[in-house]
């Protein structure tokens, strides 16, 4: 007959649950992904004013490409970089105080078109993409993670790194540049 408790539990059940209890008090707390929601925005960048001829000199239309990703307001993040078409991304960043509006020269008659990510007391990044780093390819999470998305997000959070994939970019009105 096994030994038990008093309570009539066996002592192995009781062993067990204490050393579930011990290893999981030495394990660090997972950091999930702090990681709400994400805004993508495709914005043809055009030289010149809008209706009017391109600028002197101004570079053909251009895609530009804007993310950005509503956080916990804690979040302590590093954005590294985008993954699209199978290749990494330099990124800028800046957290932007909620709403954040679009930058255009033409006040929009509708105001909800204007807006980029609506009021929130969370975090918001925004991500700018730039030029392609030489050399980067996708490793399998990369691919796995690029497959039916349009892009993906690397951060790195707590030294591990975390893809936030980009079901698509929503196109948006141009943006003019002098």
């Amino acid at each position: 007959m096994p030994s038990t408790i008093p309570d009539g539990t066996p002592r192995t059940a009781v062993l067990l649950m204490l050393i579930a209890m011990g290893m999981s008090g030495n394990c660090e707390a997972q950091s999930g992904n702090p990681v709400l929601k994400v805004y993508a925005y495709e914005r043809e960048i055009v030289g010149g004013i809008p209706g009017g001829p391109p600028g002197v000199g101004a570079p053909p239309r251009q895609p530009g490409y804007f993310v950005y990703l509503e956080t916990t307001p804690r979040a302590d993040l590093v954005v590294e970089g985008v993954w699209m078409n199978g290749v990494f991304h330099a990124v800028d960043t800046e957290v932007k105080k909620a709403p954040v509006k679009f930058e255009s020269p033409v006040v929009l008659a509708e105001d909800t078109k204007s807006i980029a990510v609506p009021a929130t007391a969370n975090k918001v990044t925004q991500i700018v993409l730039k030029d392609p780093i030489p050399g980067r390819t996708p490793g399998a999470d990369e691919s796995k993670v690029l497959v039916g998305n349009a892009a993906a997000v690397q951060l790195r959070i707590a030294g591990k790194i975390i893809l936030v994939p980009i079901k698509q970019f929503e196109r948006r009105d141009p943006l003019y540049r002098k």
